[in-house]
């Protein structure tokens, strides 16, 4: 269980993403991205009368900064990573108990071909996430601060005459840190995640102006 506030990761999350907004490259486009996540919501050990659902979604804006074939691009994101049914657990006071967080991935992306309008590209990077839950008192059953890795695909896709660019991207994320307590408890019963770490795969639509 964990008794220090959240506020101080928050704030150092948003300096992080500040930091990267006031660097001046050749070329930098600020965007909104958004999309979907298929999360390892993984069953709880010795829990038959709980189910989770694994399927959410992120949106959020990012700031691509062009450096030639590579580009640095931090983002800030609102993140759903998916829901857990207590309600059938006798005892339970807890019924449906959605997962989400705030991240801030910074991404690594480097350009393969640079054709005219389509652009493939290869990518990774860090990603530093704020773990929370819709049941305040769940809160205290995750770290304050978590980190994963993503690696994925993409292109850059310019549309002529409008000024827009288009980045649809497939993505993987695998766990660098745990982000929930090994155990817990609720309706007096003991509850083991068979895995404290988040891994996912996502598809993700990024629009630049």
């Amino acid at each position: 269980m964990h008794t220090s506030t959240k506020q101080t990761p928050y704030s150092a999350l948003f300096a992080l993403l500040l930091l990267g907004l006031t660097v001046s490259p050749a070329q930098a486009q600020f965007g909104i991205a958004a999309g979907a996540n298929f999360d390892s919501v993984d069953d709880i050990q010795d829990a038959e009368n709980v189910q989770n659902t694994s399927t959410g979604y992120h949106i959020g804006a990012v700031y691509d900064l062009s450096l030639g074939p590579v580009s640095l691009r931090p983002g800030l994101f609102y993140r759903k990573i998916g829901s857990y049914d207590f309600s059938d657990v006798s005892g339970s006071d807890v019924g449906d108990l959605d997962v989400t967080a705030f991240e801030v991935p910074v991404d690594v992306r480097v350009t393969v071909f640079p054709f005219p309008f389509v652009r493939p590209y290869v990518m990774g990077g860090p990603n530093a996430f704020l773990p929370q839950s819709s049941e305040d008192d769940f809160d205290d059953n995750f770290e304050d601060v978590s980190f994963t890795f993503n690696i994925g695909v993409g292109a850059d896709v310019s549309l002529p005459g409008v000024g827009v660019t288009l980045q649809p991207e497939f993505r993987y994320e695998f766990g660098a840190s745990d982000y929930i307590d090994d155990a817990f408890e609720v309706g007096g019963k003991d509850f083991s995640p068979s895995d404290q770490t988040l891994s996912a795969y996502a598809l993700r639509l990024n629009v630049l102006f």
